[in-house]
């Protein structure tokens, strides 16, 4: 289990036995059969929850964005952080470790939150949580010891449970294209069900990657 924030990497052939790590730490199963995350922790975490249909009219209506409101968000616009490769992050060929880029991504969305005043201690305090339900990575070239490179975030659609967001990993200074990603982050109620975009994210997204602020 990793909070926001955190940057150990989690490799695919590792994920069963992490699974196990999570549920006997605290985690629950859903009534869809998911494993799901310890109560009043919110977390961003690759292949942690999956969401299953639910019947629109058990979603609370916890906010009022819709397409029209994603189409304001600039897309050019991208949150970025500004990170270094250091040698604990390579693999056997001396470059950075596949698994080590959904840790980068999971920082940069991290580091977005906070710096658009997303409360991560409000959420939890409420039992609520963020959890990504899916990422896709496509890896364009490696990264080696001491590159410098910047991860770009932004989100690209908020609509009923889902936020979705790209990602773009790119060498500095140079800007040559590393890696793209995409990720689907839900939000879950105290109960771990999968509810409707919390207000608060959905605004402080809008205000931030607004295509009236230049």
């Amino acid at each position: 289990m990793q909070q926001i924030g955190a940057l150990a990497p989690l490799a695919n052939k590792q994920f069963p036995q992490h699974l196990r790590q999570v549920y006997n730490a605290g985690g629950g199963r859903s009534k869809y059969g998911h494993l799901v995350m310890p109560h009043g922790q919110a977390y961003l975490h690759q292949h942690q929850v999956k969401v299953a249909p639910r019947a629109p009219g058990r979603l609370p209506a916890a906010t009022t964005v819709n397409t029209n409101q994603d189409s304001n968000m600039r897309k050019d616009k991208y949150f970025e952080v500004e990170m270094k490769v250091n040698g604990t992050e390579l693999d056997e060929y001396g470059v950075v470790n596949a698994a080590i880029y959904s840790s980068y991504i999971r920082n940069g969305l991290s580091k977005l939150l906070e710096s658009v005043g997303i409360s991560v201690d409000s959420m939890t305090s409420k039992g609520n949580a963020l959890a990504f339900s899916e990422v896709q990575l496509k890896y364009i070239a490696p990264l080696r010891i001491g590159d410098r490179f910047v991860v770009k975030v932004k989100p690209t659609q908020i609509k009923g449970v889902r936020v979705i967001v790209e990602h773009r990993i790119e060498t500095l200074p140079d800007h040559n294209l590393v890696l793209e990603a995409k990720g689907t982050i839900v939000c879950l109620d105290k109960d771990y069900h999968p509810t409707r975009v919390f207000p608060e994210v959905s605004a402080k997204f809008l205000q931030f990657f607004s295509s009236k602020d230049e």
